[in-house]
Protein backbone atom coordinates (compact mmCIF):
# COMPACT_ATOMS: atom_id res chain seq x y z
CA UNK A 1 0.00 0.00 0.00
CA UNK A 2 2.87 2.36 0.79
CA UNK A 3 4.30 1.78 -2.69
CA UNK A 4 1.00 2.70 -4.44
CA UNK A 5 0.62 5.84 -2.33
CA UNK A 6 4.16 6.89 -3.24
CA UNK A 7 3.51 6.21 -6.92
CA UNK A 8 0.31 8.26 -6.75
CA UNK A 9 2.16 11.19 -5.14
CA UNK A 10 4.87 11.05 -7.82
CA UNK A 11 2.23 10.97 -10.58
CA UNK A 12 0.35 13.88 -9.01
CA UNK A 13 3.59 15.86 -8.74
CA UNK A 14 4.42 15.23 -12.40
CA UNK A 15 0.91 16.25 -13.47
CA UNK A 16 1.09 19.41 -11.34
CA UNK A 17 4.43 20.29 -12.89
CA UNK A 18 3.06 19.77 -16.39
CA UNK A 19 0.08 21.99 -15.63
CA UNK A 20 2.39 24.66 -14.20
CA UNK A 21 4.44 24.66 -17.40
CA UNK A 22 1.42 24.60 -19.75
CA UNK A 23 -0.63 27.18 -17.89
CA UNK A 24 1.39 30.29 -18.81
CA UNK A 25 1.11 29.38 -22.51
CA UNK A 26 -2.67 28.91 -22.27
CA UNK A 27 -3.10 32.06 -20.18
CA UNK A 28 -1.36 34.12 -22.86
CA UNK A 29 -4.11 33.27 -25.37
CA UNK A 30 -6.93 34.78 -23.29
CA UNK A 31 -7.79 38.39 -22.55
CA UNK A 32 -9.37 39.08 -19.13
CA UNK A 33 -12.87 40.44 -19.74
CA UNK A 34 -15.15 40.15 -16.72
CA UNK A 35 -14.58 39.71 -12.99
CA UNK A 36 -16.83 40.48 -10.08
CA UNK A 37 -19.39 39.33 -7.58
CA UNK A 38 -23.12 39.81 -6.94
CA UNK A 39 -25.68 38.55 -4.45
CA UNK A 40 -27.98 35.71 -5.50
CA UNK A 41 -31.60 36.83 -5.93
CA UNK A 42 -32.68 33.78 -3.90
CA UNK A 43 -33.02 34.38 -0.15
CA UNK A 44 -30.39 32.78 2.11
CA UNK A 45 -28.08 31.94 -0.79
CA UNK A 46 -24.40 32.86 -1.07
CA UNK A 47 -23.08 35.55 -3.40
CA UNK A 48 -21.88 34.48 -6.84
CA UNK A 49 -18.40 35.44 -8.11
CA UNK A 50 -16.89 35.10 -11.57
CA UNK A 51 -13.76 35.47 -13.66
CA UNK A 52 -14.12 35.22 -17.44
CA UNK A 53 -11.63 35.67 -20.26
CA UNK A 54 -12.00 35.90 -24.03
CA UNK A 55 -10.01 33.92 -26.58
CA UNK A 56 -8.82 35.48 -29.85
CA UNK A 57 -11.74 33.87 -31.73
CA UNK A 58 -14.21 35.70 -29.45
CA UNK A 59 -15.25 32.72 -27.32
CA UNK A 60 -15.73 33.41 -23.59
CA UNK A 61 -14.36 30.95 -21.01
CA UNK A 62 -13.96 31.11 -17.28
CA UNK A 63 -15.50 30.14 -13.99
CA UNK A 64 -18.28 31.11 -11.59
CA UNK A 65 -18.49 30.02 -8.00
CA UNK A 66 -20.49 30.50 -4.85
CA UNK A 67 -18.66 32.84 -2.51
CA UNK A 68 -19.03 30.33 0.35
CA UNK A 69 -16.99 27.89 -1.82
CA UNK A 70 -19.82 25.33 -1.94
CA UNK A 71 -19.35 24.87 -5.68
CA UNK A 72 -17.47 25.90 -8.82
CA UNK A 73 -18.69 25.93 -12.42
CA UNK A 74 -17.05 26.12 -15.83
CA UNK A 75 -18.38 28.99 -17.97
CA UNK A 76 -18.41 29.04 -21.76
CA UNK A 77 -20.11 31.35 -24.17
CA UNK A 78 -20.03 33.96 -26.88
CA UNK A 79 -20.05 37.75 -27.17
CA UNK A 80 -21.19 39.58 -30.27
CA UNK A 81 -21.62 43.34 -30.52
CA UNK A 82 -21.71 43.72 -26.75
CA UNK A 83 -24.37 41.02 -26.24
CA UNK A 84 -23.25 37.85 -24.53
CA UNK A 85 -24.61 34.39 -23.73
CA UNK A 86 -22.95 32.12 -21.18
CA UNK A 87 -23.60 28.53 -20.11
CA UNK A 88 -22.60 27.33 -16.63
CA UNK A 89 -21.77 23.69 -15.89
CA UNK A 90 -20.91 22.54 -12.36
CA UNK A 91 -17.44 21.00 -12.13
CA UNK A 92 -16.88 20.90 -8.36
CA UNK A 93 -19.27 20.62 -5.44
CA UNK A 94 -22.66 22.12 -6.26
CA UNK A 95 -21.54 24.91 -8.58
CA UNK A 96 -24.03 27.27 -10.22
CA UNK A 97 -25.86 25.71 -13.19
CA UNK A 98 -27.75 27.81 -15.72
CA UNK A 99 -27.38 30.48 -18.39
CA UNK A 100 -26.48 34.16 -18.40
CA UNK A 101 -27.88 36.59 -20.97
CA UNK A 102 -26.63 40.15 -21.02
CA UNK A 103 -25.23 43.21 -22.67
CA UNK A 104 -22.06 45.08 -21.80
CA UNK A 105 -22.98 48.42 -20.25
CA UNK A 106 -26.57 47.33 -19.58
CA UNK A 107 -26.54 44.32 -17.26
CA UNK A 108 -27.18 40.59 -17.28
CA UNK A 109 -29.43 37.95 -15.78
CA UNK A 110 -28.40 34.52 -14.51
CA UNK A 111 -31.25 32.00 -14.71
CA UNK A 112 -30.66 28.56 -13.29
CA UNK A 113 -31.13 25.94 -10.63
CA UNK A 114 -31.55 26.85 -6.96
CA UNK A 115 -29.26 29.66 -5.88
CA UNK A 116 -28.03 30.22 -9.47
CA UNK A 117 -30.34 33.18 -10.06
CA UNK A 118 -29.13 36.76 -10.03
CA UNK A 119 -29.33 40.10 -11.77
CA UNK A 120 -25.97 41.70 -12.51
CA UNK A 121 -25.79 45.46 -12.44
CA UNK A 122 -24.45 47.16 -15.57
CA UNK A 123 -21.54 45.13 -16.87
CA UNK A 124 -18.74 47.56 -17.70
CA UNK A 125 -15.19 46.73 -18.66
CA UNK A 126 -12.47 48.84 -17.13
CA UNK A 127 -8.86 49.21 -18.24
CA UNK A 128 -7.64 46.05 -16.50
CA UNK A 129 -10.42 43.77 -17.76
CA UNK A 130 -12.51 43.62 -14.58
CA UNK A 131 -15.96 45.03 -14.02
CA UNK A 132 -16.66 48.23 -12.21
Amino acid sequence: MKRSATAMLVAFGALSGAIGVARPVAAASYTPRFAGMTQSSVANCPAIAWRIGQSPNGALHGMMWYYDMSGLSAVSGTENGGHFHLTLKSVMGKGPVGTVEGQIGKGATLTGDGCANATFKPVVLNSYGGTG
